[in-house]
């Protein structure tokens, strides 16, 4: 189910790098935002979303295993495979989003994700897979957030890592993008995990590398090859130009 309101654009935030340290989790008692869908409907809103997906992957709307409500997004690698991705993504989104945005997602990662670089939330330019993007991910283990430039003839990124991968539970992840000046931040469950700047390693420029988000993705890109089957979903996914924290209610098992 789709929601907008009007918001007013927050102020933006200093791009230091830190690991940050955990503090009591913040439930945000926020108005409407600006873009939200919990897949109540039970399917896809083909006018909002578009699929993308290699191979046997599967992304489907299901009823067996939600974070809140009846129903949840379900992105499947089911097999061994190589460069492999499967998003729900959408170019529908309001303006005031394009340059920086929260978002907050509900997660159940089912079975554990490969050791290798697996992209799960991304926001960038048109374009895809040879695009501009901000990202969240995993890698070893752990968060990851990544600058990734692939319109050239060489790949430009820059990433930073902490934390570690929560499994076989629902657990509330939040995020920051900025591309003015290009800064993420992560919290899941209402805890601060990583709070980075980014910076072109070509130009040395700290802003605009991206140049507005418009493409929004949600599931999953491999860097490489899936050795094995793993599981994702999403439910309760929300953007805003503030952040929006967690929905009071726990998440069923």
């Amino acid at each position: 189910m789709l929601r907008y309101s009007l918001v007013y654009i927050s102020l933006a935030v200093g791009i230091a790098c830190a690991q940050v340290p955990a503090t009591q989790p913040v439930i945000i008692q926020n108005s409407t935002p600006l873009f939200s869908e919990d897949f109540e409907s039970g399917q896809l809103n083909a006018d909002v979303w578009k699929q993308e997906v290699t191979g046997n992957n599967v992304i489907k709307i299901q009823s067996d295993k939600a974070a809140h409500g009846k129903y949840a997004l379900e992105v499947q690698c089911p097999e061994p495979s190589n460069k492999t991705w499967a998003f729900i993504t959408t170019d529908k989104l309001p303006e005031a989003l394009h340059q920086r945005y929260f978002g907050r997602a509900y997660m159940f990662i089912a079975s554990q994700l490969p050791t290798r670089h697996s992209i799960l939330v991304m926001a960038g330019t048109a374009g895809f897979p040879k695009n501009k993007y901000q990202e969240v991910a995993s890698a070893n283990g752990r968060w990851q957030l990544t600058y990734v430039d692939l319109t050239g003839a060489a790949m430009e990124e820059d990433y930073h890592a902490a934390g570690s991968m929560p499994y076989n539970r629902w657990f509330c992840l939040e995020w920051e993008f900025s591309d003015q000046p290009n800064h993420s931040s992560l919290w899941v469950d209402g805890q601060p995990i990583l709070d980075t700047g980014f910076v072109s390693k070509s130009t040395k420029k700290t802003t605009d590398l991206v140049g507005g988000f418009t493409d929004y993705r949600f599931g999953f890109k491999l860097w490489g090859a899936a050795p094995a089957a793993f599981d994702l979903y999403f439910d309760d996914i929300a953007l805003d130009t503030k952040r929006i924290g967690m929905i009071g209610a726990t998440p069923k098992p």
